[in-house]
């Protein structure tokens, strides 16, 4: 009776800790398995046969050495039969167990040995996920140059990821609590990291700094430091806690990238005296010329002399021109204008007003299809940028062909506004012209009394101000330029 009530114990403890019981006879060769190890494979007793073949058929391949050198290791020499091993399910699938037993010896020889394989699959993948985390984890920040670090402090104990050892440049196994450790750090920075910490500690003031740090092997690096407190259930400071990271490559970079800009700015300072310095005195040179041009009578001279005088006089206007061209485009590149709530409409309406005369004369139509109202731009620009499109569309269109002009604008998917001018025009072949499209005295119609400043001043107009222009095009097929504004965000 005693031992029926043992045995129904024993089989519901079996049940209840997801586990299979196996029972193998060395004399016999008989091997048991239960019904929980026959159920956690995913099948019904029976319907595999209970041997050690089958049993090493469904161990996963990579796990049936290390199991025999448990068991004979456990046969031989008694040592603990521990092992965990994968078998595969039913579905193909594999999964962990922890297989442990005991063998009963006669005479020294082993002729009984009983287990049970613990299902730990469940635990098991929760280890391999967080191994993998801790990889990935450990991986990034090696390869960002990038580790954690925690300063207890009551005990005074610091724990340093092995990322942050390798930036000061530190075996691991180094002793950090005999170490100050703001001798790394170079003046100012030791005493700025000194006081910062201070401020942690006392009024809980997270930072963030930037020093220079000097490793273990005398070498000099730029690292960013991050600290901040943490605080127990009393709302006391109780650690320090961080990451620190070697920004030397970055730091280095932005130096130079400082230096350039610091170069570049002074060159512009200097090329932009010299452009007006030049401008300035070739101006006074060609009024000069005018001026003597002026002054001569051409009714005195002989016909080879009077013809000279006017070639002087279209020689010195074209001179004159082409400095106002220059002083325009200078201007637009040194003067920062506020930007306006402009209204297309207005702007539009502006334009055509003052192009009206033109317009007419060659019979053009303009469409409109404003989907977007407003933008942010300065006025000045988008009446000059709205003007030379409009002036252009007409300038170059077919002979014979009444001139179609549509505007349209709209919010693209960049949430940047655009304003299109699509005329039916000449068109431009871009394949031959596209690279010097917007380049200053650049032109592509002959006999169409172009300067090439237009397309000029309207790139740089746009480009001022964070935009840009694109223009699509084919010969005899019209132009769409496409001016696209800063993104609103």
């Amino acid at each position: 009776m005693e031992l029926t009530e043992s045995a129904e114990i024993l089989k519901l403890i079996i049940e209840g800790t997801n586990a299979g019981i196996w029972d193998w006879d060395f004399e016999t060769g008989e091997v048991f398995w239960s019904e929980n190890f026959y159920g956690l494979l995913g099948y019904i007793p029976g319907e595999i046969p209970a041997k050690i073949e089958t049993f090493y058929d469904l161990l996963h391949t990579e796990d049936k050495a290390p199991l025999t050198k448990a068991l004979n290791a456990h046969l031989k020499d008694r040592a603990p039969y521990r092992v965990e091993v994968r078998l595969r399910t039913k579905d193909n699938g594999y999964k962990y167990f922890e297989c442990t037993g005991k063998a009963i010896f006669e005479n020294g020889k082993p002729v009984r040995m009983a287990g049970c394989n613990m299902d730990i699959n469940e635990r098991k993948v929760l280890e391999n996920k967080l191994a993998l985390n801790e990889y990935l984890l450990s991986e990034a920040g090696r390869l960002a140059r990038m580790g954690g670090w925690e300063f207890d402090i009551a005990k005074k104990e610091n724990v340093w990821s092995k990322t942050v050892y390798d930036i000061y440049e530190l075996p691991y196994n180094h002793n950090l609590a005999f170490d100050n450790p703001y001798t790394y750090f170079l003046p100012p920075y030791d005493e700025m990291l000194k006081k910062a910490v201070e401020q942690t500690v006392s009024h809980g003031i997270i930072w963030d700094l930037e020093l220079q740090l000097l490793t273990g092997t005398g070498k000099v690096i730029w690292v960013r430091s991050y600290g901040e407190p943490v605080f127990d259930a009393k709302g006391e400071i109780i650690k320090l806690r961080g990451v620190f990271m070697d920004i030397e490559k970055y730091k280095t970079n932005e130096i130079a990238l400082n230096t350039s800009i610091e170069l570049i700015t002074q060159n512009n300072l200097q090329l932009k005296n010299f452009t007006h310095l030049l401008s300035h005195n070739i101006r006074n040179h060609a009024n000069n010329i005018a001026m003597l041009t002026s002054l001569m009578d051409d009714s005195t001279l002989d016909e080879d002399n009077a013809d000279m005088l006017q070639k002087i006089e279209k020689v010195s206007q074209g001179l004159s021109a082409t400095l106002d061209d220059l002083a325009e485009a200078i201007k637009v590149q040194e003067t920062e204008l506020v930007p306006d709530t402009l209204n297309f409409s207005e702007i539009i309406d502006s334009v055509v007003a003052v192009l009206e005369p033109d317009l007419k004369a060659n019979n053009a139509t303009i469409n409109r299809e404003l989907w977007t109202e407003k933008v942010q731009f300065p006025r000045l620009y988008l009446e000059s940028i709205v003007m030379n499109l409009l002036t252009n569309a007409i300038k170059y269109r077919k002979p014979d062909v009444q001139p179609v002009i549509n505007l349209r604008t709209y919010t693209d998917h960049n949430d940047c506004v655009v304003f299109e001018c699509q005329d039916n025009g000449l068109g431009i072949d871009l394949e031959i012209h596209g690279k010097k499209l917007f380049g200053l005295y650049k032109t592509f119609h002959e006999g169409k009394n172009s300067h090439g400043v237009g397309l000029f001043l309207t790139k740089t107009q746009i480009e001022s101000q964070g935009g840009h222009i694109m223009v699509d095009s084919e010969p005899n097929q019209g132009s769409t330029f496409k001016v696209v504004f800063k993104s609103k965000s």
